[in-house]
């Protein structure tokens, strides 16, 4: 080949095209196959917001909770409240900032049941695959579950009537935590 006119000249090399195609599945399936595991979330889905709560290894984290998680407790912050939530038994108690918490939680069958105190105001709850209920800061929410395992759809008494409906979603993973602790991270993440 003869170099002509100025500037660098490089051949044009021609890929085939099946290996172009070989290449590009290989790369898709590759990315498929390493790509980061999905972590355990709880994604809440309310009329005006949408947000996911994130259960990774000891932490929890979403835009208002920066919290270290452990058998025995939660710790950190949620807004910009201290948080110390204890778990002994099926009780938990601390406080989220100056308000406290006591909560005492009981499984029934495939019934999660809670009662008590959250961050200063009346709470209870009640997790099952058919429903989640839950009253926490003068607000009600009466979720039934749907075909899809893990998936709540319903109102808040807290929301106006032509405003959509609540989406909740937990994970199968939030089963393996003691009945205290599923019942302090729904609550923290409602």
């Amino acid at each position: 080949m003869e170099f002509q006119g100025g500037g660098d000249y490089l051949p044009r090399m021609r890929t085939p095209r099946s290996i172009r195609l070989m290449l590009g599945l290989g790369l898709l399936a590759g990315g498929v196959a390493v790509g980061a595991p999905t972590e355990p979330t709880i994604s809440v889905k309310l009329p005006q917001q949408s947000y996911n709560v994130k259960l990774t290894g000891r932490a929890i984290t979403a835009p208002h909770l920066q919290l270290s998680h452990s058998r025995k407790e939660i710790r950190g912050r949620i807004f910009d409240a201290a948080t110390v939530i204890t778990f002994n038994g099926n009780q938990a108690s601390g406080n989220i900032g100056g308000e406290a918490v006591s909560l005492k939680a009981q499984v029934e069958g495939d019934t999660l049941k809670a009662k008590g105190g959250f961050g200063g105001s009346p709470a209870e709850l009640t997790y099952s695959p058919a429903e989640l209920t839950v009253y926490l800061r003068s607000c009600t929410y009466r979720l039934k579950g749907t075909e899809e395992p893990g998936t709540y759809v319903g109102r808040r008494s807290c929301d106006r009537v032509f405003e959509r409906e609540t989406v909740v979603q937990i994970p199968e993973a939030l089963k393996e935590l003691s009945p205290a602790e599923q019942a302090t991270v729904l609550l923290l993440s409602l």
